[in-house]
């Protein structure tokens, strides 16, 4: 009980802010955890008898991720790797009936589906039980620079190819952001880059009251509650680092590596805070789709990223007036607005790409 001077007032202010929490959380965070997006994904690529190649890709840090090859019925002009969302898996990307892989197919693309390692479709850590604090140990930073890189290795390697083209979705967004500025040698292994939902800067999120309300109350939160919030390994399938560190880039306004506090980051980095993401070594291009209705990656947020990346990428912004966060998998105006645009560019980067071979080659047999 809070003892000192105006004890109601701050009593109900705390109830105000736990009931905040809990309803947000529950909306940020909470799912049934089943193995229903294992079957979903499966049941799909049967149903409609898409060719499909099924692997198990091991991380350089030991988790085993399950990625799926789709082929188009005509030879491939070239490959995508799309990559998930936060509390999401492979099955995100086949809700709609005019679906992204199934555009990319019909377009003659070969589709990689991927899954990092907080998807239910995962398959574990060599080591790690699923149940232990040691598996949960990551945020995006990791998802980036080792689930990401690794599915980007198996695919190129699988499929025979020197590059591919990368689609990413919110959380798949910051780690393909995470990637090309933490290991800038990936860059030379993507054709193009298609981020959709970009969650990177953060500083106008419509969870920042509840982020810095959070950030004030933590210490004296009820533990079911923090659980339901940060905790939430067992009820969401979340890392407590995943939610941490967006909660740091909604406070901090800065798209940077997780905050350990100034002794441990000290220790980490060779500072007390954590460095920035140098958005500045990537060197592919990459097409920004945002919506305009977004209030978690608000737009004046995604048009600041824009800046951020180096002019000579050519980055491209495409704003969709009427679409929210979660509306690039789940509305069909994402089938018919946004599919379409991400299909397009990254049909025409492919037949600039055998433009340029076929040149070379032409003058290399002169």
């Amino acid at each position: 009980m809070i003892r000192s001077g105006g004890t109601s007032n701050q009593t109900v202010l705390l109830l105000l802010v736990l009931a905040t929490i809990t309803f947000v959380a529950g909306r940020a965070v909470r799912r049934t955890v089943d193995n229903s997006d294992r079957s979903r994904t499966e049941d799909y690529i049967t149903q409609y008898e898409i060719n499909t190649e099924r692997y198990r890709v091991t991380t350089d840090d030991g988790y085993q991720l399950i990625v799926y090859r789709l082929l188009p019925q005509v030879p491939a002009q070239g490959a995508v790797l799309i990559q998930h969302g936060i509390r999401q898996s492979s099955a995100g990307w086949l809700n709609l009936e005019k679906n992204l892989p199934m555009q990319l197919l019909e377009a003659g693309m070969e589709v990689w589906l991927g899954n990092s390692r907080a998807s239910p479709e995962s398959a574990g850590h060599l080591t790690f039980s699923n149940d232990s604090s040691q598996f949960w140990d990551f945020s995006f930073h990791e998802i980036g620079f080792y689930d990401l890189a690794a599915m980007i290795d198996a695919a190129l390697e699988i499929s025979q190819r020197k590059q591919l083209h990368l689609i990413a979705y919110s959380e798949g967004a910051s780690a393909a952001l995470t990637l090309l500025s933490e290991r800038p040698e990936y860059n030379a292994k993507i054709t193009s880059v298609n981020l959709l939902a970009p969650a990177a800067f953060m500083a106008n999120s419509q969870f920042k009251l509840v982020a810095l309300l959070f950030n004030k109350f933590r210490f004296i939160l009820p533990m079911s509650v923090d659980q339901i919030l940060i905790n939430s390994n067992q009820l969401s399938k979340n890392s407590r680092k995943q939610l941490e560190h967006y909660q740091q880039l909604i406070l901090s306004g800065q798209f940077r590596r997780f905050d350990h506090g100034p002794r441990r980051n000290m220790e980490r980095y060779g500072s007390r805070d954590p460095p920035n993401y140098d958005l500045s070594k990537i060197t592919r291009p990459v097409v920004l789709h945002y919506g305009g209705r977004d209030s978690t990656v608000h737009p004046k947020d995604v048009e600041h990223l824009s800046t951020q990346l180096p002019k000579e990428t050519g980055v491209q912004l495409i704003e969709y007036d009427l679409l929210d966060h979660g509306d690039f998998t789940s509305r069909t105006e994402a089938a018919s607005n946004v599919y379409p645009m991400v299909v397009e560019d990254i049909v025409a980067k492919s037949k600039q790409i055998e433009e340029v071979t076929v040149a070379k080659e032409a003058l290399m047999s002169e």
